[in-house]
């Protein structure tokens, strides 16, 4: 009787959970396989709804932008990663879980290490930190965001250190007004403070470098919201940032 290779064998799909032909799998690493509809993109706009950790004020997310499409990529969907086409990039942008708990980020920034060779030149790996000010954040933007850019801007080498890039077109220097590409974007699509300079070097960079933008968002909406909030409030803090970061970077 012919053999035909792999006829009628079935694997299942690590993402879906369902069996398919083996033909209609394609295998992402030693053991798992992803099926073709899994296995396509997402929209631009697509959002991640899932979760981790348990629920608190504040929360964060972030997009892995990868220039590659590597089958072995898809790995990312095991730990609720969404992939989603992005013109501005040859590989996919994905987007992560909503995490409440810096400890199940972390864990998840250790297990994506492995994946930080496809992060490419034109790449970022942008975080959104959650706040209910964002419209306030973008009032007084200059006061609270201008020190910490001039530290930035006063280091180039720390600054690509510790953040993992320097400052183009998608993460500028300078505050504008309506610009979603300032590197402290206070205009993001959803209810949060977006920072767009960091990229994904290895986990301990970029967990050092997030943990710093959780805490600074933190500190914002601490004062904020206070009725009596005014520019020369928002100066303050703003200092304040500056100074945390210069403490932060002195040994990156």
């Amino acid at each position: 009787m012919l053999k035909i290779k792999r006829f009628l064998e079935y694997r299942k799909c690590f993402s879906c959970g369902q069996e398919f032909l083996s033909y209609d799998v394609e295998k992402i690493n030693n053991k798992d396989y992803i099926c073709q509809i899994c296995k396509s993109g997402h929209g631009y706009s697509t959002k991640n709804h899932n979760y981790k950790g348990k629920q608190s004020k504040t929360s964060f997310s972030f997009e892995f932008e990868t220039s590659s499409r590597s089958n072995s990529l898809f790995e990312l969907t095991k730990y609720n990663f969404i992939g989603c086409f992005d013109c501005s990039i040859q590989g996919l942008e994905w987007k992560s879980p909503i995490f409440y708990s810096r400890k199940s980020f972390h864990t998840v920034c250790r297990k994506i290490d492995k994946f930080a060779k496809f992060v490419g030149n034109s790449c970022g790996t942008h975080l959104h930190v959650s706040t209910s000010y964002k419209t306030k954040m973008d009032k007084y933007k200059r006061e609270l965001f201008q020190p910490i850019l001039d530290e930035m801007k006063s280091n180039k080498e720390k600054t690509i250190k510790f953040w993992g890039r320097y400052f183009g077109g998608y993460c500028q220097e300078k505050i504008s007004d309506f610009n979603r590409y300032n590197s402290f974007n206070t205009i993001s699509s959803v209810d949060t403070l977006e920072f767009r300079l960091l990229k994904f070097i290895n986990a301990e960079q970029y967990i050092r470098a997030c943990d710093f933008c959780i805490d600074t968002t933190r500190y914002i909406n601490s004062f904020i919201g206070n009725e009596d909030f005014n520019k020369e409030k928002a100066k303050e803090i703003g200092c304040n940032i500056a100074k945390k970061y210069r403490e932060v970077i002195k040994d990156v």
